[in-house]
């Protein structure tokens, strides 16, 4: 029913448009009125911004999820036009059954854009889903299972040429404290790192970036290739090597409206602990499918969204796409698992084009997932 009901509203803002725009301009004031208070006039334009959403949600693994995600977005240096806004962000969030998680992240591009800075630390006192490893596991084979995880991410890159970055990251990730049902095989069932792990890695990331916007692309591309390794002379105690790419593309329709793609693969090799597969699902790819529903050494997956700007700050998507996990590479190309879904944009800081956006995303089976957070989901 709800599912039917958001279809409706998609489709009857699509009629109501032409019939919206004999209202724009007493509309547009109120809404300028609106964002004058949020950004501040012509001749006093706001230079930073701070804002709070809140974060809900229910599943049966957590029972009600609350939370808050409070942001903080500057620019380093706010006399040009060329340096790229930075994002300071703070997520928590506290379910029914007592779980708890807090993330902060940070984005900084520094001035003129000649470093870029991103750096994210996890604490995770909660629970998940477990399905097992593989890209036809059954649906019976579900179980739930608690953990605690500490998990650091640091990435610096200059920009040596125009628009090609370069440069170092590191990531250490504890998972600990697992508790499975008594019953459960998995702890003796041979996944690497079921029972707990301790990894350190580091390595290399290059990235050519010349969108005209960073959270909401009329034009231009992003692609990103890096690597890193987790050696047991580091302290860990599985032993393996990672590349990812990720590769964007966008390109303006007509007006406001924007085709955005990708095309995102994230290879393993080695003694890889199940946390640091290749997993299909969660709020950026593969929107529908439970995050870890299938997981395995590698993923390969691609995305396309239709964006569209509805009428002042509202606006709508369309996106589709598929993927798969596998063993070995070659697995990636076949039972490929499709996705699909509609959103709604809410114009949050217009000058940045950063936007409040709720998703609902559709996979096989039946299955779906709803999302409520900011900014675009590539």
């Amino acid at each position: 029913m709800v599912i039917r009901i958001i279809f409706f509203l998609i489709c009857f803002m699509l009629i109501r448009e032409p019939l919206m725009a004999q209202q724009k301009s007493s509309m547009e004031r109120l809404i300028d009125r609106t964002y004058s208070i949020i950004e501040g006039d012509s001749a006093a334009p706001r230079k930073r911004y701070f804002f709070v959403l809140p974060i809900w949600g229910i599943a049966p693994e957590t029972g009600i999820r609350l939370g808050v995600s409070v942001g903080y977005l500057f620019r380093v240096k706010h006399t040009d036009s060329i340096t790229r806004p930075s994002l300071l962000r703070l997520n928590t969030q506290y379910t029914q059954n007592g779980q708890f998680s807090v993330r902060p992240t940070i984005d900084i591009f520094f001035a003129e854009n000649k470093y870029n800075l991103k750096a994210q630390f996890i604490y995770n006192n909660f629970n998940e889903n477990y399905w097992g490893i593989g890209n036809k596991v059954s649906e019976n084979a579900k179980e739930n299972y608690k953990f605690r995880l500490n998990k650091l991410n640091l990435k610096l890159t200059k920009q040596f040429i125009k628009n090609l970055y370069a440069g170092l990251q590191l990531q250490y990730e504890r998972l600990y404290d697992i508790r499975f049902n008594d019953s459960s095989n998995a702890p003796s069932g041979g996944v690497a790192g079921i029972n707990g792990y301790n990894i350190l890695g580091g390595g290399i990331a290059i990235a050519y970036d010349n969108r005209d916007h960073v959270y909401y692309p009329f034009k231009g591309a992003y692609i990103e290739l890096s690597n890193l390794s987790y050696p047991q002379a580091f302290g860990g105690n599985h032993q393996f090597h990672n590349i990812t790419f990720d590769a964007r593309k966008y390109h303006r329709l007509w007006k406001e409206n924007v085709l955005a793609l990708q095309l995102f693969g994230n290879f393993n090799f080695g003694n890889v602990p199940y946390r640091q597969m290749g997993t299909i699902g969660n709020d950026m790819i593969m929107r529908g499918y439970y995050n870890g529903r299938f997981r395995d050494q590698h993923l390969l997956a691609f995305q396309l969204e239709l964006r569209k700007i509805i009428w002042g700050p509202l606006g709508i998507v369309v996106f589709g796409g598929g993927g798969n996990v596998g063993r070995d590479v070659p697995d990636l190309l076949s039972t490929i698992k499709a996705n699909y879904g509609v959103g709604v944009r809410f114009l949050g800081i217009r000058k940045e084009h950063l936007n409040i956006r709720t998703d609902l995303g559709f996979g096989q089976n039946g299955i779906y997932g709803f999302y409520f957070t900011m900014g675009e989901a590539f």
